[in-house]
């Protein structure tokens, strides 16, 4: 009995240690791209990205699709402005880490994403 008792303690402690969410890593990588001693994150402009980060190691602007239109153009909206485009920045980190994307909406980073090793 007493074995027991001693064995469920020491389960008990740790699964406290363990952070919520079982173990799994944090989202952090979603939502803070590290430059350097300096980060960024969701949320900040196209100038605060490169002034921290630097100029991308490529860009591409893509048109969203006609489905993200339709959800985001009030109905019988024409507009043609850049804004229905979004900005796309790689930032390869060499190799043995990841090629890094950073999405753009109107400016503002939407999102953080890794995409494949770097080279």
């Amino acid at each position: 009995m007493l074995r027991f008792v001693l064995t469920a303690a020491v389960f008990s402690l740790f699964a406290l240690a363990l952070p919520a969410g079982g173990g799994s890593p944090a989202i952090a990588d979603d939502t803070v791209f590290r430059c350097g001693a300096e980060s960024v994150s969701v949320g900040d402009s196209r100038y605060t990205v490169q002034k921290i980060c630097g100029k991308p190691s490529r860009s591409e602007s893509v048109a969203k699709t006609s489905k993200e239109k339709k959800q985001k153009q009030p109905k019988g909206s024409t507009s043609t402005s850049s804004s229905g485009k979004v900005q796309k920045w790689y930032y390869d980190r060499g190799y043995g880490d990841f090629v890094y994307v950073l999405t753009f909406e109107k400016d503002v980073l939407k999102k953080i994403e890794k995409s494949g090793r770097g080279r």
